[in-house]
């Protein structure tokens, strides 16, 4: 891949989703206001092999097209021409990688593993080589991260992630439209927003929690992962438990008074919100064994938000809540300064063209 057609070029590459994600969304344009031609490239890419995959061949190329004229390339996930193919003299890769940390292990700590990809694949596919640079927001993360990327130390760069501006960010509007689209949550009741990481094929225990929630006392708002096909909801009916399907989990923070999740680095990102965080943890052995967990639970500052039993989990939430404690987490996961990620990692990427 060559050529000399290169003047402050920025590619962003994700096989995340069909959307442009809110980093990119953010971090894209900074870059153009720093006078960068910036080409985005998302697509979902599927594990599973069928006709719309073929047509994926024809979207590599497109990468491929464009990384052959750019400066820097800019990455949230494992990108098949950065990974397998040379790259131009100059080109600079960076991995944003799409979590703001590992609560649950990836890449090469999962391979072998129910939920990982085979050894074979992983070295056939190149997985996870060619960056020259990996972000990552704290110093614990970074360990996580050495062995996820099977990359050295001395790649890792310690920067947030531009979400962190997104949630830091006071933004009463988007509060007012959300309460306005779901009436209910102008209520007395407080509010639970519940965000669980995606649970491959087996989907999660939104039944058990629903039925331990006290509807005249809290709203519940779930907010299913956007790959999650195999949850079932059928049956759970109340005017006071809203499904969202709209609005993002960090415009969903804005409104809610308590938020649960599980294995998702959402949990890392919700502790911006210095808000009560709880942890709904009822497969835990068996999500150790499939996919693989980095975090212990119980050694963490929250580790006594988190229950294995929904009506437990429920009864915890009448209580007074420790945020010095969950402020000690969030301390330990982001150790970065948090004052403008975007554009400190534009400042980053200025510095390494030059």
């Amino acid at each position: 891949m060559g050529s000399d057609n290169r003047k402050n070029k920025a590619t962003l590459i994700s096989r995340e989703s069909d959307e442009m994600s809110l980093d990119f969304a953010l971090l894209s344009e900074e870059l153009r206001k720093r006078g960068f031609k910036v080409d985005v490239l998302c697509r979902l890419q599927e594990k599973k092999i069928s006709l719309s995959q073929i047509g994926y061949l024809a979207h590599i190329a497109k990468q491929i097209r464009s990384i052959n004229s750019s400066d820097v390339v800019i990455l949230d996930t494992y990108c098949i021409p950065i990974s397998m193919l040379p790259h131009h003299k100059g080109l600079e890769v960076i991995q944003m990688w799409h979590a703001l940390s590992a609560v649950k292990k990836f890449g090469w700590q999962t391979v072998g593993r129910e939920d990982g990809t085979s050894e074979k694949v992983a070295r056939l596919m190149r997985m996870h080589r060619g960056y020259d640079h990996v972000l990552c927001s704290s110093d614990v993360t970074a360990e996580y991260f050495c062995e996820a990327f099977d990359t050295d130390r001395a790649r890792i760069v310690k920067l947030g992630l531009p979400r962190i501006d997104y949630i830091l960010k006071d933004d009463p509007e988007t509060a007012k439209a959300i309460e306005d689209t779901y009436p209910q949550l102008k209520s007395d009741r407080k509010n639970i927003l519940y965000a669980p990481t995606f649970h491959k094929g087996r989907g999660v225990d939104v039944s058990g929690l629903t039925a331990a929630v006290d509807t005249g006392r809290y709203n519940l708002i779930i907010k299913l992962h956007p790959l999650d096909t195999s949850t079932d909801t059928d049956g759970i009916e109340s005017e006071n438990i809203i499904f969202d399907r709209q609005y993002n989990s960090y415009d969903l923070f804005r409104v809610a008074d308590i938020i649960i999740s599980d294995y998702s680095s959402l949990v890392v990102e919700a502790s911006l919100a210095d808000k009560p965080l709880f942890l709904y943890t009822y497969d835990r052995d068996e999500y150790s064994k499939t996919t693989g967990l980095n975090m212990k639970f119980e050694d963490e500052a929250i580790g006594k938000y988190t229950f294995d039993n929904a009506a437990d989990l429920v009864k915890a939430l009448r209580e007074d809540y420790d945020l010095e404690a969950l402020r000690a987490f969030r301390d330990k996961y982001i150790d970065v300064n948090t004052d403008n990620c975007t554009g400190q990692i534009a400042d980053y990427i200025e510095s390494v063209l030059r």
